[in-house]
C-alpha cells in the first residue's frame, strides 16, 4: 500500500462550513457598522459635516467606502 493516502473529505466540508459562517457573520457586522455609521453622519449638522469635509449628498458613499475599503471620509 505505498503512495496510498487517506482523504478525509469531511474535514474540508467542514473548513468550508466554518469559513462560510464567518464570511457571513463579517459581512453582517459590515451592513451593521454601515447603517450606524450613515445614521450617526446624517445626524450631524451641516456645519459639522462641512468640519469634517463630507457633502450630505456622499454620506453613503463616504461610509460604504470607509468601511468596505477603510478609505477615510476626509478627502486632502
Amino acid at each position: 500500500m505505498e503512495g496510498a493516502q487517506i482523504q478525509r473529505p469531511y474535514r474540508n466540508v467542514f473548513s468550508a462550513l466554518i469559513s462560510d459562517y464567518a464570511e457571513a457573520k463579517t459581512e453582517q457586522f459590515r451592513r451593521r457598522v454601515l447603517s450606524n455609521t450613515v445614521k450617526e453622519l446624517e445626524r450631524l449638522s451641516d456645519r459639522q459635516l462641512h468640519d469634517i469635509g463630507v457633502p450630505r449628498e456622499q454620506i453613503k458613499q463616504r461610509a460604504y467606502q470607509s468601511v468596505y475599503f477603510g478609505v477615510p471620509y476626509r478627502q486632502s
